[in-house]
């Protein structure tokens, strides 16, 4: 049965309610939980069995990689080959709503299936996804709570009537009403691929400045 812990006003999670959700992180169980863009069903992106159970609840093209949340820009140098255009860009949108795409290092390839070259990598900014991730101190896979090719779900209401039975938690943090975040390859010279919450012109120009 699918449980839902609701965070406080500010988003925040109740210490036990956290150290639960970081445990069945690392055990593989799947949360739905709030991000500053819109909410995401994730779990530890180092068990390709929880990887795999992504796939499955939402029916996701085998072929799309499924994109990492991680608590810090030092922790995403651990999984990804850094570029001089990835440090501009984090510097400036992370935490946030830009997606970076670089090369997987060799650790990074725990992260992703070996037919995918790079790796989608974020820094999110709500604060019980930024806690979760800290407390469980393992990447998240990721992707948004809905159904491949549905619109994204927007309240905890929604996950749990389209997704309950097939997930393990949901953290209800209120509606959310941000847009995806925009997905940039930042492998050489940055290449938008996705413009969502942060527009094309202002991505590039902040590389451009760097």
């Amino acid at each position: 049965m699918t449980k839902t812990i609701k965070t406080a006003p500010d988003g925040t999670l109740p210490p036990e309610a956290l150290q639960e959700l970081a445990a069945a992180a690392k055990a593989c169980k799947i949360i739905a939980f709030p991000t500053d863009t819109v909410y995401g069903i994730g779990s530890t992106g180092l068990v390709k069995a929880a990887l795999r159970r992504i796939y499955q609840i939402k029916a996701r093209d085998a072929m799309k990689p499924l994109p990492i949340l991680v608590k810090s820009k030092d922790e995403a140098k651990r999984w990804v080959e850094w570029t001089p255009a990835a440090e501009a860009l984090a510097a400036k949108y992370w935490p946030g709503a830009l997606t970076l795409v670089l090369k997987p290092t060799k650790e990074g390839r725990l992260l992703t299936f070996q037919e995918f070259p790079t790796l989608g990598i974020r820094v999110p900014a709500h604060p019980s996804i930024q806690a979760l991730l800290a407390a469980a101190d393992v990447p998240f896979a990721s992707t948004s709570a809905n159904l491949a090719g549905e619109p994204t779900l927007t309240t905890a209401a929604d996950i749990e009537r389209v997704l309950g039975a097939k997930i393990d938690y949901i953290i209800d943090a209120g509606p959310s009403a941000g847009r995806e975040s925009t997905v940039v390859d930042a492998t050489a010279a940055p290449r938008v691929l996705r413009e969502g919450a942060i527009a094309r012109d202002a991505v590039l120009g902040a590389a451009s400045a760097a």
